[in-house]
Parts: structure tokens; sequence; C-alpha cells
């Protein structure tokens, strides 16, 4: 296993425990590792941060009284269907959905990643910034049922700043402009 698969694990058991009352029947649990964004500094007078596209890691644990015939999984208007001949035998899926930075609303924050301050701060933890809904259809001697469930998701935001030597040189090379 690698070592992405076993928190991920944790992830899945701990949000079984945490979701009974999202999936009262426990057919369907959904569980996501932290997502990380790594953004540009930005000017201090801006208080919004332009996000790029995201892509979350999305595990679903199903479990159906009869066949699985098919699963959705859904960020935003991002959505995936897995079909029941990949659903067959399985107990659990993995899968990335890649979000487009068009579906992304601003994360708003005073003291993040502001250019040329470095008291700025570099990381920003945002929970719940966007859910992750799933929906498993099951069949059953001619009849289907279908189960939903939903996860917030977590996103930490990572300033990406060039390295103090390239931030110095484009410090002196705007006062040399200056002159």
């Amino acid at each position: 296993m690698n070592q992405q698969g076993v928190p991920i694990l944790a992830l899945l058991a701990t949000a079984c425990l945490a979701a009974q009352s999202a999936a009262a029947d426990g057919a369907i649990v959904i569980a996501a590792q932290e997502t990380r964004v790594g953004v540009a500094p930005r000017d201090a007078r801006l208080r919004l941060i332009d996000l790029p596209a995201i892509e979350f890691g999305l595990r679903a644990a199903i479990r159906c009284s009869g066949i699985p015939a098919s699963l959705t999984l859904s960020v935003l208007d991002t959505f995936k269907s897995v079909g029941a001949e990949r659903l067959e035998g399985q107990r659990a899926v993995e899968t990335t959905l890649t979000v487009p930075r068009r579906q992304m609303t601003l994360a708003a924050s005073r003291q993040f990643c502001i250019s040329n301050d470095d008291n700025s701060v570099n990381e920003l933890l945002v929970p719940g910034f966007v859910t992750a809904h799933a929906s498993l259809r099951c069949d059953k001697d001619g009849i289907s049922t279908i189960h939903f469930t939903s996860a917030p998701l977590q996103l930490r935001l990572t300033c990406e700043r060039p390295p103090a030597e390239d931030r110095q040189d484009a410090s002196e090379d705007s006062s040399a402009d200056d002159m």
C-alpha cells in the first residue's frame, strides 16, 4: 500500500463513524484528504484570492442491498459517474474531480499571501470550502433505490512566493525604474 493509501483509509474510517447522520442507511460514505493548492502573491489592495483549477481526490465506500447500478460523485458543477460494470464486486471507488477555476468562488483573506509583505501568512486552511456529493443507485428484484450523502472538503492554500533573492532583485529593479 502506498503512503497516501494509509491516511485515506484512516479518513474513510473516521468519515464512516461521523457520517451516520448524513448517510442514515450507511449505503454510501465519501471521504477525501485535505487538498493543497498553491497561489501567487497578490497586491495588498486585493482582499480576494483568485483560485486555480483544483483537483480533489475522493473515495466512496459503497454497500448495496442488491447490485450497484451507478455511482455519481460531484463537487460544484463537476461530476463523474461510474457504471455497473466498474462497480461490480467493489466495496469502494477512488477517483479525482478537477474543478475548473470558473466554478470556484474567490477566497477572502486580509492577511494571506500579500506581495512584498513577509509578515503575511503563507498558509491558509479553508475547512468546508466546497462540498462533495455522492449518489448510489442499487437494483434488486426490479426495484431501484437511491442513496445520497455529502461531505465538506478542506482546502489548504499555500503562498508560492519567489525565493528571497528574486524578490530583492525585483525590488532593486523597481527602485532603479523610479529614478
